[in-house]
């Protein structure tokens, strides 16, 4: 490979640990290869890396080469992750940089070179950096409202910097998921805006709305917050997308609106108990879970889900009840 540039050479190769390679797992191997062939293109993956370098580093942007290529032979690195974790890498113990949450130091660069004068690896066939398992996995589903409810693009931006950096592939996408609710639910389910004004909480309590452990607490919700965060939600899928993660996206968990159970009457719908912090107050309290062998919990999630695939590849979460009495 010609450079127009002295070359710091690092190899970053992912692979499937032998363990779970020998073990035969072939439903882990075809969903490897579903995200290789559905991620986005090298050259875009490549660009979207360029970019967390230029915001991180961007004295050094030209010091860097990024390249993908194909995993039959020698690589730099896999997928976008993989090259801007290979960056972190070399940062890390080369530079001896250090990079973190700005409430646990933030980036903390100074020690980094200037261009022309870092640091090369003593090896000249590089240096082989291996991920000990296929995915690493970020968030749960409360971060949310402990964290996220008020972020920005520009935040956002910056903790999806954050991810690549630390090598995650496979991150939580929650924002913006009422927005396809109230569609899901007013287009398919014939639902009102007043139904689902009493369903969503307000947005610093999100994450316990969509568990079930209260309704309509700090609501309803303005429409510029669903225009605004569904746009969000757009912006950070695509970054996602370019950096070659997959975006964990939730899935339907039975939590349903009051109304459904007018609106269905034979449907399996049960009333919950209360969750501790609402104190049995039916206002905010006791919210409604549709019965997974019901056959509308199946139309329901499918309609859910069929919703969000406009967008690109990605798995699914589901998660319910923290916290709750089940009756």
């Amino acid at each position: 490979m010609n450079l127009p540039f002295p070359a710091i050479f690092i190899i970053f190769i992912i692979s499937i640990p032998s363990s779970i390679a020998g073990a035969g797992v072939d439903a882990v191997s075809r969903l490897i290869e579903t995200q290789d062939r559905e991620r986005a293109p090298p050259s875009v993956q490549e660009a979207a890396a360029r970019g967390v370098l230029l915001r991180l580093l961007p004295s050094l942007s030209s010091s860097f080469h990024f390249q993908i290529i194909s995993k039959e032979y020698m690589i730099e690195g896999t997928t976008g992750v993989d090259i801007v974790s290979g960056l972190h890498w070399y940062l890390k113990h080369w530079c001896g940089s250090h990079i973190s949450w700005d409430k646990t130091g933030g980036s903390q660069l100074f020690s980094v070179p200037n261009a022309g004068f870092l640091p090369r690896v003593p090896h000249s066939g590089g240096v082989s950096v291996q991920r000990p398992i296929p995915w690493s996995y970020y968030q749960n589903a409360v971060t949310s409202s402990y964290s996220f409810a008020w972020w920005d693009w520009e935040r956002w931006e910056k903790e999806i910097d954050w991810m690549a950096l630390q090598g995650v592939n496979l991150p939580l996408a929650f924002t913006g998921q009422e927005a396809i609710w109230r569609k899901v639910f007013q287009e398919k389910f014939n639902m009102s805006i007043s139904d689902l004004d009493d369903f969503f909480g307000g947005p610093a309590f999100l994450a316990w709305s969509r568990m079930g452990n209260l309704h309509g607490w700090g609501g309803p919700l303005p429409q510029s917050w669903f225009d605004n965060q569904l746009i969000l939600q757009k912006k950070i899928l695509a970054r996602m997308y370019e950096l070659g993660m997959t975006p964990v996206l939730p899935a339907f968990s039975g939590n349903v609106p009051a109304a459904l159970k007018y609106i269905f009457p034979s449907a399996k719908i049960t009333r919950l108990g209360n969750w501790f912090s609402v104190k049995n107050d039916l206002k905010w309290c006791c919210t409604y879970l549709l019965d997974a062998t019901d056959s509308l919990f199946i139309e329901i999630g499918k309609a859910f889900i069929e919703k969000q695939l406009q967008g690109g590849q990605s798995c699914w979460h589901s998660k319910m009840l923290r916290e709750i009495d089940l009756y």
